[in-house]
């Protein structure tokens, strides 16, 4: 393209090439109308080859000088030529341009391959207090209805749960209800009864339970925060407003481990889905907690998403309650 070339660090910028620095980088359409000149040294036909008004190029080729400070080019009589200063910019500029384009057409190539990958891909978010089962669940649904579908779980907190499927992240979600995001699809999955997990051998009633008034005087481990599940936090001060008394919440916990380890350490009661009490230690007890209303288990999507998106969540969701009632019936 041209004779010879400069060489320049991968560092290189626009912004001091050839002398002082520039007050600002000129606009990439400002540089090819530049490369454009410097290839026919002439600015008619520069401006045929951009489909633009030769006063245009003319006009923003001497912005572009005097922000340089210097000439690029010499015009004379209708001549065009490259002054020496001008030389030297071209080139660095046309070695510049050519990078830029070579590292545009990789990330455009990149890009379409991931964006491949991921229209098989379907992306569900879950909480971490949602019973394990289900992600088994789900997948047998999916290798069942959906086997070319490649199925990803993603634990995070409920409240980034729906910020990744209003940007599009995951395609579907696994929470517990309520939600604040108002934007979002719900559909019912389950109820989730609320337990009490204690110290193996601490006394409660007769039939087995525990009040959920009785926990007053007891120091609570719950599974939310105004932080992470504000709107379920609130609901759960609600009801324990309901039956009469402030909680005494000593630990927010973030995942069922740290739940165990809590109430084994005596910290306090937990409150926990029935669901998630499968895996602990021969140490601890679960009981049902009366008084208190069951958790909504969820399915939530983005609504107005796309129908391939709408149609697996609504496949899997509605085998998942066919089973459910199978199993309670």
């Amino acid at each position: 393209m041209w004779a010879t070339r400069l060489s320049l660090s991968p560092n290189a910028n626009y912004s001091t090439i050839c002398g002082e620095p520039m007050n600002a980088t000129p606009p990439l359409r400002k540089l090819q109308y530049v490369l454009a000149v410097a290839r026919e040294l002439h600015f008619r036909k520069a401006a045929e080859r951009l489909h633009v008004e030769q006063s245009s190029i003319s006009r923003q080729i001497r912005e572009v000088e005097e922000e340089l400070g210097f000439e690029i080019f010499r015009r004379d009589n209708h001549l065009v030529a490259l002054t020496d200063p001008g030389r030297a910019f071209i080139l660095a500029v046309d070695d510049i341009m050519t990078r830029l384009d070579a590292d545009f057409k990789r990330a455009r190539d990149v890009s379409r391959l991931i964006a491949r990958r991921n229209a098989a891909s379907f992306l569900i978010g879950y909480s971490a207090f949602v019973p394990p089962t289900l992600r088994h669940e789900i997948r047998l649904i999916q290798r069942q209805r959906f086997p070319s579908v490649r199925l990803q779980f993603r634990l995070t907190t409920a409240s980034e749960v729906t910020d990744s499927i209003s940007s599009g992240v995951f395609q579907a979600a696994v929470t517990f209800a309520p939600l604040e995001r108002n934007h979002l699809q719900e559909i019912p999955l389950r109820s989730e009864p609320l337990h009490a997990v204690t110290i193996r051998g601490q006394s409660v009633s007769g039939s087995g339970a525990i009040n959920f008034a009785d926990l007053r005087t007891r120091p609570l481990i719950v599974t939310c925060s105004d932080r992470t599940h504000s709107a379920l936090y609130q609901w759960l001060l609600e009801q324990c407003a309901n039956a009469g008394f402030r909680p005494n919440i000593v630990e927010e916990a973030a995942s069922t481990q740290e739940v165990f380890d809590l109430v084994q350490d005596g910290v306090g009661t937990a409150i926990l889905p029935r669901g998630i009490c499968d895996g602990m230690p021969p140490t601890l007890q679960c009981l049902p907690i009366a008084g208190i209303d069951a958790l909504r288990l969820v399915f939530i999507y983005r609504r107005g998403g796309s129908q391939t998106a709408q149609r697996i969540v609504s496949e899997i969701a509605n085998s998942l309650r066919h089973a459910c009632l199978e199993k309670a019936g």
